[in-house]
């Protein structure tokens, strides 16, 4: 099952971290903003990935950048698969990214 999917049927569980939610303040987006710019993403936003989550949680995360109010976003996505509710889209992180990153995709249809 892909994200989107998931999404659609479940929502979008964002991890409440400070500097993900000091992002939507910073540049004017709601959390409904967001789940919309999550939803929107394309090959062309892709960075990285499939890399196996550092947390230690079964799954793994994938990165894509995205400009949003002239911001390069950093978000970092995973299908959570967690015994009581398998197939969970997990926004990990969605701030301001700390480092250029690199779009392999980037041209791609």
């Amino acid at each position: 099952m892909v994200f989107k999917q998931i999404a659609d049927r479940r929502g979008i569980d964002v991890v409440p971290r400070r500097v993900n939610n000091q992002t939507l303040a910073d540049i004017g987006l709601t959390k409904k903003n967001r789940y919309y710019e999550i939803l929107s993403l394309s090959v062309q936003d892709y960075c990285r990935g499939p890399l196996v989550d550092d947390s230690g949680m079964k799954g793994e995360v994938w990165v894509f950048g995205k400009s949003i109010e002239n911001v390069t976003i950093y978000i970092k996505l995973k299908i959570a698969e967690i015994e009581e509710k398998p197939h969970i889209a997990k926004c990990i992180s969605f701030h301001e990214a700390k480092h250029p990153l690199k779009f392999p995709c980037m041209g791609a249809k």
